[in-house]
C-alpha cells in the first residue's frame, strides 16, 4: 500500500510540475508576430510554438516584434 501511495504522490507532483504553452496564454494586448520566448530559467529561444523552452522549465513569456 505504501508503494502505491508513493507512486500516486510522485505522479501527481510530476503532472503538476509539467508545463506547456497553454500555461502561458497569449496576452490579447500583445500585437505583432511572435519571434521567440523567454524561458522560466532566464534563457531565450527563437522557437515560437509548442515545445519552446521544453528543457528550460517552460515559457515565461513570449517575445513579439
Amino acid at each position: 500500500m505504501k508503494h502505491w501511495l508513493l507512486i500516486i504522490i510522485l505522479l501527481s507532483t510530476f503532472l503538476f510540475s509539467c508545463s506547456s504553452d497553454n500555461d502561458n496564454p497569449v496576452d490579447s494586448s500583445s500585437s505583432g508576430e511572435r519571434i521567440g520566448a523567454v524561458c522560466r530559467d532566464g534563457t531565450t529561444s527563437t522557437a515560437t510554438g509548442s515545445g519552446a523552452c521544453s528543457h528550460h522549465g517552460g515559457v515565461d513569456h513570449w517575445i513579439y516584434r
